[in-house]
This record gives C-alpha cells, sequence and structure tokens, in this order.
C-alpha cells in the first residue's frame, strides 16, 4: 500500500474513532460492513488498496446516518428499515429503506472523503459506487 492511501485510511479510521467511537477491522474473511451493534467496520482485505478505501469510505457513510445528534431522525427517515438491512430480504418497503441507505451512504462517503480533503479517483469511485448498488437492484 502506498504511504498516501495508508494516510487516507487511517484518516478516516482516527475520524471514525474519534468521533463515533467506531473502530475498524480488517481481515480476508470479513464482510463488508458496518455492525452497529458492536460499533466496528469490517472491510474484506480482499480488495485492493484503493478499493478498499472507497469501501471504508462508504461503511463510513453508514456511521455517519445512523448516528446523528437525534437518534430517533434514521428511524423517522427509513420507517421500513429493519434490523438486519440486506440480509433478510423482507418486505418491498423494506428492500426500498435498504437501497435507499446504501445510496446514501455512498454520496455520505464521497461527502465524508472531501471534508477529511482525501481526493478520490472520481472514475473509479463512481466504478465502484455503480457496482455496489447493482448488487442491490438485483437484490430488489
Amino acid at each position: 500500500m502506498t504511504a498516501n492511501l495508508r494516510d487516507q485510511i487511517e484518516k478516516i479510521e482516527s475520524y471514525l474513532l474519534q468521533e463515533y467511537d467506531v473502530e475498524v477491522d480488517y481481515d480476508q474473511e470479513n464482510d463488508n460492513a458496518y455492525y452497529e451493534d458492536l460499533q466496528r467496520i469490517e472491510i474484506n482485505t480482499r480488495q485492493n488498496f484503493k478499493c478498499r478505501l472507497h469501501t471504508l469510505l462508504h461503511e463510513a457513510g453508514h456511521v455517519v446516518l445512523r448516528n446523528g445528534p437525534d437518534p430517533t431522525e434514521f428511524k423517522n427517515k427509513f420507517p421500513f428499515m429493519r434490523k438486519r438491512g440486506y440480509t433478510v430480504r423482507g418486505s418491498k418497503d423494506h428492500r426500498i429503506d435498504v437501497m435507499r441507505e446504501e445510496v446514501l451512504a455512498w454520496e455520505q462517503g464521497r461527502h465524508l472523503a472531501e471534508c477529511l480533503n482525501i481526493p478520490l479517483d472520481v472514475p473509479r469511485w463512481n466504478k465502484h459506487r455503480q457496482e455496489a448498488l447493482a448488487a442491490y437492484v438485483e437484490w430488489i
């Protein structure tokens, strides 16, 4: 991993720990996911480092969305969301709320990169985002 990517990833990790008390765990067996109850993001290390950066920003987007100043805000914005997110197929309303959160988490991740002065390779970011969202479109 280049020093620049390492610094960018560490900046996100520090932000998550300081602002939300969320830690990041890397392993080749991990799912790419935010586990709210555990206050942990897991990143799969089978991805290249640029994809890890993108995935970490996306998962950080979930952290920001779910941990706003008003604890009821997320539930009000996503009234059909069920506890297990995409792991449970659930109703059509649930699946649409999951998709909405996924889109917003990508947007929030990009915003976080801007706030932390982390430059993105925008074409690669967009490609990664579209590939990830396509899986949810199929799931719906």
